[in-house]
């Protein structure tokens, strides 16, 4: 389960690119290979403000219809993928 006050942000050797619409990442230390649909490419574009999880969730509830307790499960798993392809960072607030 992820903290609820951890902040998360696009790793910063992460390489993006646009592929037919769709965001692909690629980690290079990892070999890692990811190509996001809509909802997950909202996420990572919502990553460069260095939001919360609930503040994530905030935000695609207002883009998509989707229930709060949906919304929290599936950004939480997204996060959890993204952390251990490390193409986020979770940040500690202070």
């Amino acid at each position: 389960m992820l903290s609820h006050t951890k902040r998360f942000k696009q790793h910063p050797q992460a390489v993006v690119t646009d592929l037919d619409g769709e965001v692909a990442l690629f980690q290079s230390s990892t070999c890692d290979y990811l190509v996001l649909n809509e909802s997950a490419s909202a996420i990572w574009h919502a990553l460069s403000s260095q939001p919360t999880l609930a503040e994530l969730c905030a935000g695609l509830q207002q883009e998509y219809s989707v229930s709060p307790d949906d919304c929290l499960a599936d950004v939480q798993a997204w996060l959890e993928i993204g952390l251990e392809k490390q193409v986020v960072i979770a940040l500690e607030n202070h």
